[in-house]
């Protein structure tokens, strides 16, 4: 465009393929330029070659512009200069060098801005996934913590099933996985469910989940802190199941887990796992993943976790 406006007046008048013979030794110009630049920059190469590089590109420009413009230009009809008189070589060789100094200042400038935003980038993704790994740490201490006491309520002593189902969440955590398949953290949801004997559950609309979407990531832990969660907020007995449903909509695919709410068990309650599954689910914003809570009536917990699709 700058191009364009500073010569307006040569293209007046000009059919439609006059600029683009025009600005081509420009471009041409500005790509080598480009290529030289970033090949010292990768290589790293010392001062006197670079001298030697811009030598080269000026002396081998003004041949290449001068056939272009004032030779093979001419010889298919298309002229926009005057005839070539030898006062026009200082001139050429001066618009050659200035215009390899701009193009320079320019490509340094957009090399350093992007040299910063590419750190600030990476920096941003690393302090979020030290800060995912520290709050995946935390609620893994309190989820086990809450996981043993809702596990052997009311036993005399810790049973196989229960020691079985406890070693296989200390693999996951040592594994450190921050996120794992959806589908590995259902499975490990439905164990639980099965050592929670003073609660009931129901569960929908499973069949409506594909292996497009067992196959997304969630946050370890996460599912079996909000079931954990419903049984120690919730009432005993089967007359207030807590539900699993699976909802399959136009756009998202839900996941709803609805409790009702125990008054005496909720003043005792800290949310502190709550608060840190809501801080691992804001780094999945871009896996287009929404959590939402609700509280319906004063009597039910809902979570409702949708995929979008």
């Amino acid at each position: 465009m700058v191009i364009y406006i500073r010569n307006i007046g040569t293209f007046t008048g000009q059919p439609m393929y006059v600029f683009p013979l025009f600005v081509t030794p420009y471009l041409l110009y500005f790509c080598i330029c480009y290529a030289l630049f970033h090949l010292s920059v990768s290589f790293r190469i010392r001062q006197l070659a670079w001298l030697v590089l811009c030598s080269l590109l000026v002396l081998g420009s003004f041949w290449v512009v001068k056939s272009y413009f004032y030779n093979l230009l001419p010889a298919i009809g298309v002229v926009f200069y005057s005839s070539w008189e030898d006062h026009h070589h200082w001139v050429l060789m001066q618009k050659i060098g200035q215009g390899l100094l701009i193009i320079l200042l320019l490509i340094g400038v957009d090399y350093i801005l992007f040299k910063w935003l590419k750190t600030k980038i990476q920096s941003t993704r690393f302090e979020l996934m030290m800060r995912d790994r520290a709050d995946s740490s935390l609620l893994s201490d309190h989820f086990l913590r809450r996981l043993y006491q809702l596990t052997a309520k009311g036993k005399k002593e810790v049973d196989v099933e229960v020691l079985d189902f406890f070693q296989s969440i200390s693999n996951k955590l040592v594994a450190q996985n921050v996120r794992v398949a959806l589908e590995e953290e259902w499975y490990f949801v439905k164990r639980m469910i099965a050592l929670c004997y003073d609660r009931h559950f129901e569960i929908h609309g499973e069949e409506h989940v594909s292996q497009q979407f067992w196959n997304r990531s969630v946050p370890s832990l996460s599912l079996l802190t909000w079931i954990e969660n419903a049984v120690a907020y919730s009432m005993d007995g089967t007359d207030n199941p807590i539900m699993l449903t699976w909802i399959n909509q136009s756009d998202n695919l839900v996941l709803e887990i609805r409790n009702t709410i125990h008054a005496t068990s909720i003043k005792r309650g800290t949310g502190n796992g709550l608060r840190l599954v809501n801080r691992l689910y804001e780094s999945c914003k871009n896996d287009r993943i929404a959590l939402d809570y609700t509280i319906e009536n004063n009597t039910y917990f809902i979570v409702k976790l949708s995929f979008l699709k």
